[in-house]
């Protein structure tokens, strides 16, 4: 049975009791600001919205007018209020994504904890696919065709710390903004996917990713190695709106920029999403979702601090995201090449209920 040590519990406990303490003045309100945006209409139907047409944007506005009307936003708001526009980015399609589709439910219960199975690699920190690569370049496209008509650029980029999201950054924003020095994006470990149990969610080192990114810059004090990854317990919905509360928190308070972008997580975006107050949306992989965020604030805000040295969030279970107990003692010795046609994952959305015991001992891996 996947359990935690007594003193890890007694650890979470401390961090939940702090956390809760921490948080008894915060006073910010987030809203999402309609009438822009279809996927923010909950009319919309999301299983047809296509966010390749225009992003979105309502039939009856021009991005010129949309870059006016926010900038009229901000300019006539009330003390304590602000507005920002986060163009939100789920990572393209990465090996993980194949492997969770071909195995299913089996992935989350027991081959996830693998690094792959001679056929793909998924663990640590898998790469893009080429696939996923191609989903990047075409979303380069997207915006380029979309500067045309005056889409207003992000003036601040985040990323994840795992390459398949700094890799989609670079592959749809390198020619239009990195590579004149219009912007340096920052590596944020806020924006990881959701902590614990699959090697896919174990990042690199810092030393790797600066040399493979040399021109990110790495939020202050960012570890050197994962020191949050654990197979023994995982994050759960509310941890991951917890984070999602602290990135809206941080870009509002430290960030000057309105309009900004992020590169990140099915799971953290669905994080963000409802601290923003935004209907959650299971995005497909390197789909991009634009947010018209209002803040609405008390004098006396005060930011709430998170913990990613190492301890558990104040949102975490002893067991696996699994929805069934499963049972394996060997791995395939082969996948179909149909693997490489598989439809867009959907595994976004966080489960709630973590009733599973994986049973199985592997015996190859």
């Amino acid at each position: 049975m996947v359990s935690l040590s007594t003193a890890l519990l007694l650890t979470l406990s401390t961090t939940v009791s702090a956390f809760k303490a921490g948080a008894s003045g915060h006073a910010a309100k987030y809203s999402i600001v309609p009438g822009f945006f279809k996927q923010s209409d909950n009319n919309t139907n999301v299983k047809t919205f296509d966010y390749h047409d225009n992003l979105g944007l309502n039939d009856n506005l021009t991005w010129s007018e949309f870059k006016q009307q926010i900038e009229d936003l901000n300019a006539n708001a009330e003390l304590g209020v602000s507005y920002k526009v986060l163009y939100y980015g789920r990572h393209a399609e990465g090996w993980h994504n194949v492997a969770n589709d071909f195995y299913g439910d089996a992935f989350e219960c027991y081959y996830g904890q693998f690094d792959g199975d001679g056929n793909m690699t998924w663990g640590p920190d898998p790469n893009l696919t080429p696939k996923g690569i191609e989903q990047a370049k075409n979303n380069s496209v997207l915006i380029k065709s979309l500067i045309k008509d005056d889409f207003p650029l992000p003036q601040a980029f985040y990323s994840s710390p795992f390459t398949r999201c700094a890799d989609t950054l670079n592959y749809t924003w390198y020619d239009i903004a990195l590579a004149t020095g219009y912007a340096r994006p920052v590596i944020k470990e806020v924006l990881r996917e959701v902590i614990g149990f699959g090697t896919p969610d174990l990042r690199r080192d810092r030393a790797y990713l600066e040399e493979r990114y040399p021109d990110f810059d790495f939020e202050a004090n960012f570890q050197f190695n994962d020191t949050l990854y654990t197979p023994d317990w995982s994050e759960t919905y509310a941890g991951l709106k917890w984070r999602g509360r602290f990135f809206l928190d941080d870009i509002f308070t430290t960030e000057e920029s309105t309009f900004i972008s992020a590169t990140a997580h099915g799971g953290i975006g669905i994080g963000i999403m409802s601290a923003a107050g935004h209907r959650p949306l299971v995005m497909s992989t390197a789909s991009i979702l634009p947010m018209v965020i209002k803040r609405e604030e008390r004098l006396d805000f005060t930011p709430v601090q998170i913990d990613l040295e190492g301890t558990p969030g104040p949102f975490s279970t002893s067991v696996t995201k699994c929805a069934a107990s499963i049972s394996y003692t060997t791995l395939p010795e082969s996948l179909a090449s149909t693997v490489y046609t598989l439809g867009p994952d959907t595994t976004g959305l966080p489960v709630v209920t973590v009733t599973t015991v994986v049973t199985a001992s592997p015996t190859s891996a």
